[in-house]
């Protein structure tokens, strides 16, 4: 498979190149020449072998490696992903059952260990393996006859949401995209008004991983939706510290499956003993904001079709705040979990 960057079309890259290389060497972000395609056929395969064998094949069409089942499973363990339900047809798929508590550990071990001896920090990577588990996470749910489910995830540094983005074009069933931001909420002003301010500062909140002021792998979504000129627009409005305005016709295809939920953090310490108090399941903070925002576009669009959150941490990362905002002693809560 050959590459391309999002500031360049003319050159090829190797799989080899974007694999370990961040950025090309035009400030690009790698993505495939030619994407993948995952037939209807090849979905309700991947969905009847185990769950390593569908990250492997993943990757595998990607990179052109050679992993097996067998190297998935050592790495990060035969059922790395577990699944809570949480009625009214949502599931929380917990990515997060390893030695590190976080999917940010999974992400590390299959980094280091199969594919490039080091960790990941930005790039093409990140964005493969993400891919790879989100088929991973399918197959699953097809087991439970989920056909087609709509994703609620972190907007953060926009990573999750253009992985899913990515994975649906290439064939996965994902209906709607609910990309859930904090008070960091300038991918909503730019879906829903159309404006980027590019010189915004990031406000700390206890969700560190939504923080982000300008989403790093927002780039990808605006080449995918106006290629390599509508890029060099973006970079402009950023170099000088403006608005970015994209026009009518960029602004409806970057919106096509994707929406945008604003939460307080004041609401998440809300949410989590509200959803403990009726479904006895204890959320992490960012599965918190997720939840919110999707029952915030279930509200606002009248959609009820199946839907999973992507919840990346496990609650026992938070121990304190979640403890507290249930009123209960920290030791109290590891029995919850």
């Amino acid at each position: 498979m050959l590459y391309i960057t999002t500031r360049n079309t003319r050159d090829a890259f190797t799989a080899q190149r974007a694999l370990h290389g961040n950025r090309g060497p035009d400030g690009g972000m790698y993505l495939p020449f030619r994407a993948p395609e995952f037939t209807a056929e090849d979905i309700t395969k991947l969905a009847q072998i185990p769950f390593g064998q569908r990250v492997a094949e993943v990757l595998n069409r990607l990179f052109q490696t050679k992993l097996t089942t067998w190297d998935v499973d050592f790495c990060i363990g035969r059922n790395p992903v577990r699944f809570a339900p949480l009625g009214h047809r949502i599931q929380v798929a917990e990515l997060w059952h390893n030695p590190g508590s976080s999917y940010s550990h999974m992400e590390r071990e299959l980094s280091e260990q199969l594919l490039t001896g080091q960790t990941c920090d930005s790039g093409w990577l990140p964005i493969a393996l993400r891919i790879a588990i989100l088929f991973g996470v399918y197959g699953e749910l097809r087991k439970q006859d989920s056909a087609c489910v709509d994703i609620s995830l972190l907007s953060g540094d926009f990573s999750a949401p253009i992985s899913a983005y990515y994975a649906r074009q290439w064939g996965l069933p994902v209906g709607n995209i609910i990309c859930c931001c904090n008070e960091n909420s300038e991918l909503w002003n730019l879906l829903c008004h159309g404006q980027l301010h590019t010189d915004v500062t990031s406000i700390p909140t206890l969700i560190p991983e939504a923080d982000p002021a300008i989403p790093e792998h927002l780039e990808r979504l605006i080449f995918d939706a106006g290629g390599v000129g509508e890029v060099e627009r973006y970079l402009e409005a950023s170099r000088r510290g403006g608005t970015y305005t994209p026009n009518d016709a960029v602004q409806a295809k970057m919106n096509r499956g994707l929406s945008v939920s604003v939460v307080s953090s004041h609401r998440i310490k809300q949410i989590i003993p509200s959803v403990f108090r009726t479904h006895n399941y204890v959320l992490a903070p960012g599965a918190a904001l997720s939840y919110a925002g999707l029952m915030d576009y279930r509200a606002k669009t009248g959609q009820t079709r199946n839907a999973v959150i992507l919840a990346d941490e496990s609650p026992a990362l938070n121990a304190d705040f979640i403890a507290n905002s249930l009123g209960v002693a920290s030791e109290t809560l590891r029995d919850l979990i």
